[in-house]
């Protein structure tokens, strides 16, 4: 019987990664008997990115909507619902293929009827700065991991962690009647969300080390704090996944390994980078908790999401 794969993207001025990401998918090699379909949902880009894809990659299919009507969980689930294969891989613009083996590697994970969802490795790309190159071996080391309850009091908020950069997911989570897909209005961990109601059912979560994706971002000090504000309001909106751990551990052991890791391998100079920007990500982090505080004007301005 054959099985379908179905590669959802969500997109907004994709023209710089669209070609390098959909030749890759392109290229795939699938397991006998696996059929592949490409769907994208575009936030009305004001690039080439229609364009390309029509001209270039005929087979894809390409779906548009207002900017203003993107969400990170209700725009992926509308790609669930356009959808026709029994597994969704959710994919961003930005994550390119490393191999021609990514979807293979995923599909294999579930042979196992309990697991529900796998995740790929993120490594950076080649112009990452030293503080993203460690941050990407720090959350997606070289190592796969079963996660269910089990994994909780020894892996924390992390046994929950699970990215729609590059994740697949059995489609019945979205149209079974136990599960229904991501949260429709939430700003940021959409992903996070869902694989934490996967896990807290007594279903598994994967992380697969062999199914990579080139993924990395040199935000500015600005971007930094912008993104962890966000990042506190989409965990302040979701304070049931912290009632047994805790995130705040996670970050102080990323700033003490980047620290560690700048000294040891003679960057020295972004020691004061490293400083300043752990700063600024933790009172990011701690205003969106509290967000509730400020006008929507304020927060518009505080956002990196919020339209």
């Amino acid at each position: 019987m054959l099985v379908k794969v179905s590669v959802l993207i969500p997109t907004y001025n994709a023209e710089q990664s669209i070609r390098p990401l959909l030749s890759k998918l392109e290229n795939q090699k699938l397991p006998e008997g696996v059929a592949m379909e490409i769907i994208l949902v575009d936030s009305s880009s004001t690039d080439r990115t229609k364009g390309i894809v029509k001209e270039q990659f005929p087979n894809v299919q390409f779906h548009t909507i207002p900017n203003k009507e993107f969400n990170h969980g209700g725009t992926r689930n509308m790609l669930a619902d356009l959808a026709t294969g029994e597994f969704l891989l959710y994919m961003t613009q930005d994550a390119i293929p490393f191999d021609d083996r990514l979807i293979m590697f995923l599909l294999e994970n579930f042979q196992d009827e309990n697991v529900l969802i796998a995740c790929g490795r993120q490594i950076p790309k080649e112009d990452a700065n030293p503080l993203e190159k460690y941050a990407r071996s720090f959350n997606y080391p070289d190592k796969r991991i079963i996660k269910d309850k089990s994994k909780i009091s020894e892996l924390g908020i992390k046994t929950f962690f699970n990215s729609n950069v590059c994740s697949m997911y059995r489609a019945t989570l979205f149209h079974g009647s136990e599960f229904h897909g991501f949260p429709n209005n939430v700003i940021l961990n959409e992903d996070i969300i869902l694989s934490y109601y996967v896990i807290m059912k007594g279903y598994k979560v994967i992380y697969d080390n062999r199914a990579i994706v080139y993924h990395s971002h040199n935000y500015s000090i600005k971007q930094q704090f912008k993104r962890n504000f966000d990042i506190g309001m989409a965990f302040n909106e979701s304070e049931f996944m912290l009632q047994n751990v805790s995130n705040e551990k996670e970050g102080i052991k990323l700033v003490l390994g980047q620290l560690n890791y700048l000294i040891k391998n003679g960057y020295i100079t972004q020691v004061p980078r490293c400083i300043v920007e752990s700063g600024v990500k933790f009172i990011g982090y701690n205003l969106g908790r509290r967000h509730h505080l400020f006008s929507e004007k304020t927060k518009r301005k505080l956002s990196a999401y919020m339209k």
